[in-house]
């Protein structure tokens, strides 16, 4: 029986390689500096995740900020899939990330771990003295002071070896210096249990969103309370029914929740609360200005479609 021959290849650790620190802290030039020539190795960058998770999500500059988060933790997830593909290629990894809490890092070190054998997870965080950070936020033409940013960085947990890290970088401008601080055990099992309930809070949410969802979908073909604000009329029928009928009413006309007519087809718009409003010189709900009925209708309006059934 002939041996086979043993793959070198296969032997060889894949490293992944962190880069992270506050915004304009050089990341991207060391990364350049140090990691671009290499060969066999893939760089990514947290920020292109970030940038297609928004977009996907239907957002531009201004994001809402509980969507935000929900943005980010696609990203960051997203860029971990990524990582492991590229590992298992037998590509090394180099990812410029933030990775500000040893949560979010604890959590990126198991499931590469668990995905991939014979890898080798090391980690440099960037701490530039003040006057090369104010080089890197000149350079960037950065809207922001060295304070802020500074504020920023005191929000870094500094990385940990009993996180999983093989090695541990401190880079102080040009320097680089291994820092392997005293393991603290501790924080492995204070971070999955927050693991734990953010996911559990997030699968919570998304299951309430999908529930509501389906509440808005089943307005179409569900009878429900028409109620008009001007003469009390009520009526309890279908949304197509409504509008065969003349009514300015969701999902038909407007949108349920926001501030809009709700009457039947014999009452004229200029006698509703959303004509009032749009007359003002500022064309928001000021409740203590509003009388009884159009508060009760105003209150109905904020909690609908649930106010209609």
């Amino acid at each position: 029986m002939t041996d086979q021959p043993i793959n070198n290849d296969a032997l060889k650790k894949t490293t992944v390689t962190f880069i992270i620190g506050a915004t304009a802290s050089g990341k991207t030039t060391f990364i350049q500096n140090h990691f671009s020539n290499k060969r066999n190795t893939v760089i990514l960058n947290v920020y292109d995740y970030q940038q297609a998770a928004y977009k996907e999500a239907g957002f531009g500059k201004h994001i809402p900020f509980g969507r935000e988060f929900k943005c980010l933790y696609k990203a960051n997830e997203n860029l971990l899939v990524d990582i492991i593909r590229v590992l298992q290629e037998n590509k090394n990894v180099v990812v410029e990330q933030t990775l500000y809490k040893a949560k979010r890092r604890i959590a990126y070190i198991d499931a590469i771990r668990n995905a991939v054998e014979n890898i080798s997870i090391e980690v440099y965080v960037m701490c530039p003295s003040d006057s090369v950070w104010e080089a890197y936020i000149n350079e960037r033409k950065l809207n922001t002071s060295i304070q802020r940013l500074s504020a920023n960085a005191n929000g870094i947990e500094f990385p940990n070896p009993s996180e999983g890290f093989d090695k541990i970088y401190e880079v102080i401008n040009n320097n680089i210096k291994l820092r392997m601080d005293a393991p603290k055990p501790e924080i492995v099992d204070s971070a999955h249990k927050e693991l734990s309930d953010e996911a559990q809070q997030i699968k919570q949410e998304e299951e309430k969103a999908k529930e509501r969802l389906d509440l808005l979908e089943s307005m179409n073909s569900r009878p429900f309370w028409h109620c008009c604000e001007c003469c009390g009329k009520k009526a309890f029928i279908t949304a197509k029914e409504a509008f065969d009928d003349g009514w300015d009413y969701p999902p038909q006309m407007g949108i349920f929740g926001l501030l809009g007519p709700r009457t039947c087809g014999e009452c004229d718009i200029t006698s509703t609360l959303y004509w009032k409003v749009q007359q003002q010189a500022l064309p928001i709900v000021v409740e203590s200005m509003l009388t009884k009925e159009e508060l009760k209708t105003w209150r109905r309006i904020k909690k609908e479609p649930e106010s209609l059934l």
